[in-house]
């Protein structure tokens, strides 16, 4: 067998080396993501078995990432449903579905009902029906969904012009929905609990924001693969056959 030999030229050694840290220490990154998510969605389940707060305008209670058991009495306005865009369920695009509840104060609170699948035509559903009369809703509140980037400066209101239900929103903010109910809105919404009528697909068991933990453990198996592959090639593109003297 030929002999051989491995002299790589010291930028080489230097730039494989910062390679191949950078990428092991955006896989532990993503190794303690996933940690810190299944910790979250831990908390988000003890919330579910928490007593239930009071819903009311005067006395809203405080929102942030982690829900709260709550629940509310008041009126659907079925005549005046939104259609949160670009929510996914496994790998299929739909809708959540939010629809107003007047509650026995005037206030609104948004009901996030649960989701539906875009329709095949690419028109918006028109039939989301909805309980009539007064009745309590139940489940988890927490604050209204956020985009990961916000482009530009947001609108105040929606235009007066276009007053269409059920009206397709993309996170709005509880300013714009005063706005546009021209009357005051929870700053958060109520997930809908799955044992209740009157709701679509309600698949509460990842309610944390952002990615699940098994897609940071993913990303992070990606990243120990990319940086052995890079030693892997480095060492094929520097091992070389040994000169005869």
């Amino acid at each position: 067998m030929a002999q051989r030999t491995f002299r790589p030229p010291p930028w080489a050694i230097l730039a494989t080396m910062a390679g191949c840290l950078l990428m092991i220490a955006l896989g532990v990154w993503q190794l303690q993501r996933a940690q810190e998510k299944r910790a979250l969605d831990a908390r988000y389940a003890q919330a579910a078995g928490q007593p239930p707060i009071e819903l009311q305008a005067g006395a809203a209670p405080p929102v942030g990432l982690m829900p709260r058991a709550a629940r509310a009495r008041g009126v659907y306005l079925a005549d005046r449903q939104m259609l949160l865009d670009n929510q996914t369920h496994g790998a299929r695009i739909g809708y959540a579905v939010w629809t107003p509840l007047r509650l026995v104060d005037g206030a609104l609170l948004i009901v996030n009902r649960g989701w539906i699948p875009h329709t095949a035509s690419g028109q918006l559903p028109t039939r989301l029906p909805a309980p009539e009369g007064e009745i309590e809703v139940r489940g988890l509140w927490r604050a209204l969904p956020q985009p990961g980037l916000r482009l530009g400066a947001e609108p105040a209101c929606v235009s007066a012009a276009d007053r269409s239900w059920p009206r397709l929103v993309l996170y709005p903010t509880a300013a714009q929905l005063s706005c546009l109910y021209a009357a005051p809105v929870l700053p958060g919404e109520l997930l809908l609990a799955p044992e209740l009528p009157g709701g679509f697909l309600r698949d509460w068991r990842t309610v944390a924001p952002g990615f699940p933990p098994q897609r940071h453990e993913a990303y992070a198996l990606q990243w120990f693969a990319m940086a052995a592959a890079l030693l892997i090639i480095f060492i094929r593109l520097n091992l070389k056959p040994a000169r005869s003297k």
